[in-house]
């Protein structure tokens, strides 16, 4: 009952009450009105009671209502928060290729096809951040990086998971489409799974990593390349150490030269044999960028010390390591030295949509320290590899497209170019997207 309608029966009372006396005289007694005032004045005080209990309650109900409603916005505001705080990044890519060595190519002027998608998630709440990669290619897919990781300080990380190997120049080793032989051999922009530490201190910098494994499984579906566990000759990295220390001349200016020391080492297990060999790497770099100019050179030493099966058995020569990445397998010499040079040129250019030219080679080649041949496993000897890529980038926007001729001889038999003393050349276009 409402308070406009408890001051209705008021008025009504008193009316009643003035009336009374006539009443009385008329048809009741003075004692009898009494006792129904009484009983009226009995009921108001009910009614009253009633009333405040009412807007008691109310007033609760509001504010628990309120409380609610308040607890559901600061949620809303933490998961809105948190989704500010994460990226996430694609890439759509196709690709056309003419090989000189090909017949198909040479009868077709090449092929179209679709090249990759990729898919990155990455954010971060205060000290904690993380970031994963998965990509998609034709035939197979796999995760190109995956990690979690904690700001210990402002000037240390921790990263877990399928992090990148600290060797050599960062992060790719290389400035073109293609890459060069460092890389492709495994050793430039490799990802393990384990567990890396980096410290940045004024123009220093240092990273140490422990990996457990070389990759998420046996098989060559990945991204860098390393021993295949589940290929003919069995071997598998395992119980890795790696350590990287730079120096950097002119931080913090547009003109800075990286020097760096790298290596990398740790147990080679044959899973064929079950027994365990060795295996280590060591590099020095220099990676410049002035201006609109940059250039990486490096050199690298290695040696796989293996124990592997019978040559007979597994009809791949001990002077060879056999290696994959991206659903291939292919060989290297067990032991060597690596060389890579890059150079490259950015310039901003007002071509209607196209908003920067990028031009670059790189260079490299592989110096094995005895007999070598990429086919006929590993049984033979030939001219040493060299693997060369001229290109040009364009953007505009969030579009690209690579534009390379890529010329080897004895280049590992990447992609199926041959293997026999002779230069050959493939030329490769990928268009893009990112997002």
């Amino acid at each position: 009952m409402s308070k406009r309608s408890l001051k209705a029966v008021g008025l009504t009372m008193g009316l009643f009450a003035v009336a009374t006396p006539v009443l009385a005289q008329d048809s009741q007694d003075t004692a009898d009105v009494q006792r129904q005032l009484d009983a009226l004045r009995d009921e108001m005080q009910q009614l009253q009671n009633q009333l405040e209990q009412q807007e008691s309650t109310s007033a609760q109900a509001e504010d628990a209502s309120g409380q609610e409603t308040r607890e559901l916005a600061e949620e809303n505001r933490t998961l809105i928060e948190a989704a500010q705080q994460t990226t996430i990044s694609g890439q759509l890519e196709f690709g056309s290729v003419f090989n000189d060595w090909d017949q198909r190519d040479k009868d077709t002027v090449g092929d179209f096809d679709f090249g990759k998608f990729n898919l990155g998630i990455s954010g971060g709440e205060g000290a904690f951040n993380y970031s994963f990669q998965y990509r998609f290619y034709n035939g197979y897919r796999f995760l190109q990086h995956g990690w979690m990781g904690y700001d210990v300080s402002e000037n240390d990380s921790l990263k877990l998971g399928l992090v990148q190997t600290p060797f050599g120049n960062m992060d790719y080793g290389y400035l073109g489409w293609y890459g060069t032989l460092p890389y492709i051999a495994g050793f430039n922009d490799n990802q393990n799974a384990g567990i890396k530490w980096d410290h940045s201190q004024g123009a220093w910098d240092t990273s140490l990593a422990f990996f457990k494994s070389d990759q998420l499984g046996d098989d060559n579906a990945h991204y860098g390349a390393n021993a295949v566990g589940s290929s003919a000759q069995g071997n598998s990295e395992e119980n890795q150490l790696a350590a990287r220390v730079a120096y950097t001349l002119g931080q913090g200016s547009d003109y800075t030269t990286e020097v760096n020391l790298s290596a990398k080492g740790g147990q080679l297990y044959n899973t064929k044999t079950g027994e365990s060999g060795d295996n280590w790497q060591a590099a020095v770099g220099l990676s410049g960028n002035y201006g609109s100019w940059m250039t990486r050179l490096q050199a690298t030493t290695y040696a796989y010390n293996a124990e592997n099966p019978a040559e007979s058995a597994s009809e791949i020569s001990d002077n060879v390591m056999q290696i994959g990445a991206f659903n291939f397998n292919y060989l290297i010499p067990a032991k060597g030295e690596m060389y890579s040079a890059s150079l490259a040129y950015s310039m901003d250019v007002n071509w209607g949509p196209v908003e920067n030219a990028y031009f670059y080679n790189d260079l490299s080649m592989i110096d094995p320290s005895g007999d070598f041949t990429p086919a006929n496993g590993g049984f033979g000897d030939r001219d040493n590899p060299v693997v060369n890529d001229l290109g040009m980038k364009l953007t505009a926007g969030p579009y690209y497209a690579w534009f390379d001729i890529v010329t080897n001889k004895n280049g590992l038999n990447y992609f199926g170019s041959p293997i026999d003393d002779q230069w050959h050349t493939s030329f490769q276009t990928h268009v893009g997207l990112t997002f």
